[in-house]
């Protein structure tokens, strides 16, 4: 900057920001302590609204959110990692377990995956090891000012 001085503490101010920045691009949060939902969304409302206008509703990946982790709450023993990726079309929202049983989610169920699938361009279940992941792209669209 021409010669001139930073101020104090302005290093970890950028080193600040930049976790931010990159939190709100990617954020991942360990479930195996099984913390609260509303705990839950207020870090992804906190991290994934990071740069947004009050006018860029997060209600739809907070929906989607809810209901995949207390899905995996309710449905299995050991729930893992809640990872949520911005992605070029939206927000892909990931829920792991360790539960190998991917039949009974892919079945569909209940109202809350009939919610996911109308707040999302589309989800599904995939086979990891040791468990699965449930995921949902919830659309870009629903955080654009219209």
């Amino acid at each position: 900057m021409n010669g001139e001085t930073l101020p104090p503490g302005w290093d970890v101010a950028v080193e600040r920001l930049s976790l931010r920045v990159a939190t709100a691009a990617e954020l991942t949060v360990d479930l195996t302590t099984r913390p609260a939902l509303r705990r839950i969304r207020s870090t992804v409302a906190g991290c994934l609204g990071f740069g947004r206008t009050k006018e860029e509703p997060l209600g739809a990946l907070l929906l989607v959110v809810d209901e995949l982790v207390g899905n995996a709450y309710d449905h299995t023993a050991h729930p893992s990692r809640l990872k949520v990726t911005r992605e070029l079309r939206g927000l892909l929202v990931e829920v792991s377990d360790e539960e190998p049983s991917v039949e009974r989610v892919a079945a569909g169920g209940g109202h809350g995956l009939k919610l996911v699938d109308q707040l999302s361009l589309g989800w599904g279940v995939r086979a990891t090891e040791p468990g699965k992941t449930v995921w949902a792209l919830v659309p870009a669209q629903l955080f654009r000012e219209h």
